[in-house]
């Protein structure tokens, strides 16, 4: 359920009475708020994007529309803010949603008739007096439209999260004050308690109920009587309220005197019976006993904090995923089922390659992509300096040497140039990195390596961990269009997260079994495979042929547990499925990060080759940490003091005294590497930023110079 308005008072009451009965979003816009149960989340619902990203993202059952400009005068001042907030955000809701299967539950008024006869039903007219009442009305409209579509026209009262107060609040404030208050005996309604109204909203939804429908108490009273009967059930004195006039009162929107609803027809659709007021009293009443308006007020505190944890990189889990790993707890396999084959398949498929091999990590992808190369002893490996340590310690597990070939200053990435220096008699495999997820020039390694090789072969094994989702010039990054091999990886902070997971992309079938063989052990149970034919085989007379054994396999190489489940294969399927919208994401915050910084002379963005179209996993910026007046320690200290978490990618791998111990690399070998790595930081990027986050980011980071200095 998708509740717009949770930092009002209908959306944040009806967040807390369903939070046990589905999984609810709750959305505000300029009021963050924490509601216990449920998720919330910043949108603006005018910005046809992120409304979009929100319902694609979380593909919400039922949406209930609460947020509105519901202050009469404030419309009647503005009526062109209460046009756009109370008809046109509902419209762009309605198209949002498109042809999807998603109940929209629109929140209206009683202020659409007029007030001069009372006991309205839907067969009446609508006139409203005021510009509020007119733009509800008209809110109605795309809702009815829309099959399913339901609509409640009501007068309500409930427990305010903000510090507003409802006319039930306002009313026991004052008398538990002591002060005297006026009630307009002249405009009568049919209000309702907000869980009241929470209870038949839940009814008719499980009753998949659509329409136009009054929804007020079952009774009518004054105003003037209303504040009679709350101060009967609270216990104040009731000769602290007198009877005024709605007429000696100068509003500057017209009002209806009498707004009394009749609900006959919601009960008779529904079957329910609708409370009358002194039940909605009396249940607003025992909740204040209970502390249930502590409770929501509580809420909105829970976010003082003006300056949120944003983390450089995270995942991005809907309750889509959810529900995908739930039904495979629910199923007989958990681990290698029928789920981790429709991940591979899945992957080929979104990548352009022929298979693909999922395993538990992207280190473990690495590795047994070298094994299948047929890395060993006495070979070298090439690969950049500026990654991190598994795209060379997979080398370094087989027995191999690995060689670090410098950067391109511009692109971050392993230069073709400096791998044509390192190229020897004992180069058996070559592992470019698309660093932050921008492509090598693969082409011209791909030319190198071959013209290098001559009659050997020179495995190129693309280390693509980043860079799930880009293209290089045209190509699905995955392809293998230059490559024998690629590897992604799913850890939570890539594009797309199995937990932990990785996988080898090839266009090879032979590399495909050799893959699937050090994935498990080394193990086959392929009966061409078998070596040991008496063993493997019985002879069947009715088939003619040797049938194998049903229990036979064999192990043919020293192979690992690298297996993933099926629990992570029905995550990264559900995660697949919105790769698109991850990707849009990614590319909007840094298009924004590049805008806002372009001007800087002491931050360069980053490039970006027009070979390549990126999917960004990292936004990296080269800082003149000097210009700025601090180090780069001090600047990532005074950022996370801000709640705004940075990173370094990478130290040099040559650097790491592992290597330099076991292999003899030092300082000096890969000089542009070491320059880039003296001035490199990672800034927030992922798809679960919201805009307000970024914007954050971006004032900070504009911040830092005058600080510094």
């Amino acid at each position: 359920m998708l509740i717009t308005g949770a930092s009002g008072l209908l959306g944040n009451n009806l967040a807390c009475y369903f939070a046990g009965k589905f999984d609810v979003l709750g959305l505000y816009n300029e009021h963050p708020v924490v509601i216990p149960g449920i998720r919330t989340e910043s949108c603006d619902l005018l910005d046809v994007e992120a409304l979009r990203r929100v319902v694609d993202g979380f593909r919400p059952s039922v949406i209930i529309h609460c947020a509105s400009l519901a202050n009469v005068d404030a419309c009647e001042s503005d009526p062109e803010l209460s046009e756009r907030l109370n008809v046109a955000c509902t419209r762009l809701i309605a198209d949002a949603l498109g042809g999807a299967d998603t109940r929209l539950v629109y929140i209206s008024t009683d202020s659409v008739y007029e007030g001069t006869k009372g006991r309205y039903s839907e067969e009446d007219a609508t006139r409203p007096l005021n510009v509020y009442g007119r733009t509800k009305w008209e809110g109605e409209r795309p809702v009815l439209e829309r099959p399913g579509g339901l609509v409640l026209r009501t007068n309500l009262f409930g427990w305010n999260i903000q510090d507003k107060k409802s006319l039930g609040e306002w009313i026991l404030g004052e008398l538990a004050a002591g002060r005297s208050i006026g009630g307009f005996r002249d405009a009568v309604f049919s209000t309702i308690y907000t869980m009241e109204l929470a209870r038949v909203i839940d009814v008719a939804i499980r009753r998949k109920l659509s329409g136009l429908y009054n929804c007020g108490s079952s009774d009518s009273c004054s105003k003037y009587e209303f504040a009679l009967k709350i101060a009967d059930r609270f216990g104040f004195d009731r000769r602290l309220i007198r009877p005024i006039s709605i007429d000696d009162f100068e509003f500057r929107a017209r009002r209806g005197k009498d707004l009394s609803l009749s609900s006959k027809r919601i009960e008779e659709a529904l079957e329910y019976r609708m409370p009358d007021i002194d039940q909605s009293v009396d249940a607003f009443y025992k909740d204040y006993r209970c502390g249930v308006p502590e409770g929501i007020k509580s809420s909105v505190s829970r976010k003082a904090d003006p300056f949120p944890f944003i983390p450089y990189g995270r995942q991005w889990i809907d309750e889509n995923d959810i529900q995908a790993v739930v039904q495979v707890l629910r199923s007989e396999r958990i681990t290698q089922g029928p789920k981790v084959e429709a991940f591979e398949e899945a992957l080929a498929d979104t990548c352009g390659a022929r298979y693909a091999v999922a395993v538990n990590s992207g280190t473990s992808a690495l590795h047994i992509a070298c094994l299948a190369a047929g890395v060993g002893a006495g070979h070298e490996v090439i690969t950049s300096p500026i990654t991190f340590v598994a795209s060379a310690n997979c080398a370094a597990y087989c027995g191999a040497r690995p060689v670090f070939a410098d950067i391109d200053a511009r692109t971050f990435n392993i230069s073709p140039d400096e791998i044509r220096k390192k190229m020897s008699g004992r180069t058996a495999a070559v592992i470019p990195v698309h660093m932050a997820g921008q492509s090598c020039d693969m082409e011209a390694i791909a030319q190198l390596v071959r013209q290098t090789a001559g009659d050997r072969k020179i495995f190129i094994i693309e280390d693509a961990c980043h860079a799930l989702g880009s293209l290089y010039k045209g190509m699905k990054v995955g392809a293998c269009s230059w490559s024998d091999m690629t590897v992604t990886s799913f850890h939570p902070v890539k594009h797309i997260t199995t937990g932990e997971g990785g996988a080898v992309l090839t266009n090879d079938e032979t590399l495909c079994r050799t893959l699937k063989r050090f994935r498990s052990h080394g193990i086959t149970h392929r009966p061409e495979e078998f070596t040991v034919r008496e063993r493997a085989f019985r002879r069947d007379p009715s088939a003619g042929n040797p049938v194998p054994n049903p229990w036979y396999y064999e192990q043919l190489d020293l192979g690992y547990n690298y297996r993933i489940t099926d629990i992570q294969s029905a995550l990264g399927l559900s995660q697949m499925e919105k790769m698109g919208r991850i990707r849009s994401r990614r590319r909007g915050i840094v298009n924004r990060y590049n805008e806002a910084f372009a001007d800087l002379d002491w931050l360069a963005t980053p490039f970006e080759s027009p070979d390549c179209d990126t999917n960004f996993h990292l936004y990296i910026g080269l800082f003149d940490f000097d210009r700025i007046g601090m180090d780069r320690a001090e600047t990532a200290l005074r950022l996370r003091s801000k709640g705004i978490q940075t990173q370094v990618h990478y130290i040099p791998v040559h650097l790491q005294p592992f290597f330099q111990a076991r292999f003899g690399t030092a300082k000096g070998d890969c000089p542009r590497a070491e320059t880039y790595y003296e001035r490199c930081l990672s800034l927030p990027l992922h798809p679960a930023l919201s805009d307000e986050e970024v914007e954050l980011v971006i004032g900070e980071i504009l911040a830092l110079q005058s600080r510094g200095r």
